[in-house]
Parts: C-alpha cells; sequence; structure tokens
C-alpha cells in the first residue's frame, strides 16, 4: 500500500473528530498507516491510530480558505498519492480493505488523475476501460470532481484548486477545469459498488449538512457509545424541502460572488 490517508476538516468540525476515528478503529481494525488530519491550529490523537495534526493555520495571521488550508496541507505530504476523505464521513460498516487495495493498484495501472470509490460521487455519463470493475468519467458530466472519498493523485489535485474558492466551487469549477486538460477521471463501476451493493468504504453521506447533524448518525452514534450535545448544532431534516435547497445550495445561490466572479474569470483565462 503507497498511499496515505488524508483527512480533510477545518477547527470547527472538531467535535466530529472523536466520533470518526472511533468508527474509523472500529471499522477499519487492520489499518496500522499514517493519517493526516488537516486541522488548522488543534491537535488531536486517539489511541491506537497514528494521527498527525496538520495545523495549516499556525504562523498566519488571517483567516484562510478552504482551499488555502487544503493546499497547505498537500505541500506537507510525502506520499504521492492519498485518499481523501473528509471528518464527518463516519463509517457505518467494516471497510472492504482487500477490495480498496486491489482498486489502489487498477488506479495506478490506468494512470488515473482521481478514482472516485462510491456510487455517490457523480452520475456520468461513463465510458468503459480496460478494466470492467471501474468506468471513466465522461468530460461533460457534472461533478467530475467531488469531495467524496477518492484516491488522488496529490499533485494532480493541487493543479485544480484555487486558493479563493470554497469546496463547492471546487467541485463546480474545478469540474469545468478539468475539461480542458487530458486526465483521466474515473469512478468504480456503479452497477457493481455502491449504496446497496457492494461499499468498499460505507459511510454516511454526508455526517454534517449545512453545519446541522444528518439524522442518520444518530442510531450509528449510540450504537457505538458516542455521546454528542446535538443541540450545539440541531439536525438537518431530508424534507423535499431540504433536498431541494441541497441542490441549490450547491448551485451556489448562496456562494461569494466575488469567489465566483475570480472562477469564472479563471476559466476564461485559462
Amino acid at each position: 500500500m503507497n498511499y496515505t490517508i488524508f483527512v480533510n476538516t477545518t477547527d470547527t468540525f472538531e467535535d466530529c473528530w472523536l466520533p470518526f476515528f472511533k468508527l474509523f478503529k472500529h471499522y477499519w481494525p487492520n489499518y496500522k498507516g499514517k493519517i493526516y488530519l488537516n486541522t488548522e491550529y488543534k491537535d488531536f490523537n486517539f489511541e491506537g491510530l497514528n494521527i498527525s495534526c496538520l495545523e495549516n493555520s499556525v504562523g498566519i495571521n488571517k483567516k484562510l480558505t478552504w482551499s488555502e488550508c487544503l493546499l497547505i496541507a498537500l505541500s506537507k505530504i510525502d506520499s504521492e498519492n492519498i485518499l481523501y476523505l473528509q471528518e464527518d464521513y463516519f463509517f457505518n460498516d467494516f471497510v472492504q480493505a482487500e477490495l480498496l487495495n486491489e482498486f489502489y493498484e487498477k488506479f495506478i495501472k490506468l494512470n488515473c488523475e482521481c478514482l472516485h470509490l462510491t456510487d455517490q460521487s457523480t452520475s456520468g455519463p461513463y465510458k468503459e476501460t480496460s478494466d470492467k470493475m471501474i468506468w471513466e468519467i465522461e468530460r461533460n458530466a457534472p461533478y467530475r470532481i467531488s469531495c467524496q472519498a477518492a484516491f488522488w493523485k496529490k499533485d494532480m489535485l493541487r493543479t485544480y484548486l484555487r486558493k479563493h474558492e470554497t469546496a463547492w466551487h471546487f467541485e463546480h469549477y474545478g469540474t469545468k477545469r478539468s475539461t480542458k486538460k487530458n486526465g483521466k477521471f474515473c469512478v468504480v463501476n456503479t452497477n457493481r459498488f455502491g449504496c446497496g451493493k457492494i461499499e468498499i468504504l460505507p459511510y454516511v453521506f454526508t455526517g454534517i449538512i449545512k453545519g446541522k447533524w444528518n439524522e442518520k448518525v444518530k442510531s450509528l452514534f449510540e450504537n457505538h457509545n458516542i455521546n454528542v450535545d446535538y443541540t450545539k448544532r440541531g439536525f438537518f431534516f431530508n424534507t423535499q424541502n431540504d433536498k431541494t435547497f441541497l441542490q441549490k445550495f450547491k448551485d451556489f445561490k448562496y456562494a461569494d460572488f466575488k469567489a465566483r466572479l475570480k472562477s469564472e474569470v479563471d476559466l476564461i483565462l485559462k
């Protein structure tokens, strides 16, 4: 195994770290490698796990954007390839570790820039590759780039980031930038792998929605004796109105105008 696990986070999501790593340890008990946690200033450890906190904002006298934090973090990682996760991707079943490693070898063999490990990443369209277990994501696919669990070539991930962008901007405009390059973006065969099928990395999609707890985490946490003060965030209930709102949110109705403008200019100039 020649990849490093990278867990992207911010200090404001500190309440996710204990649940995340307790579930990580339970559902991936044989994992012995290094884990990078992309904190801003804080340190964190969990018994039995080799966690290195990157503290990306130490010595910097301003509030960094999401992309700036990620860029600094990636510059501190020696590994060429990472398994990208986020702190609210709470495992809810056992990781298919052998299958995951098999997909990593395929990621290398097919020379992918990114290999999405879940059918929640993008809806296609896709085209076949030389490997029946992996599909290539077509250039015109929305969210060809997403922040769901994936193997990434670290240096290629950096080329799609822009310092002013939020995570939502990165997914949207990063996808557009990817259409101008020849990089190969792939996903596991979603007819065989994903929710309700074989889940390689089974996790809640996602644990925090618009700053509030996904209601699905409560029973999961209770089953693992994880105590959380839910009153600090409250719950986001997945009603039809919520679903409509989430789509609008992802389309940047509430996103920062200046960041969007910079990204649009970037697409024109590049």
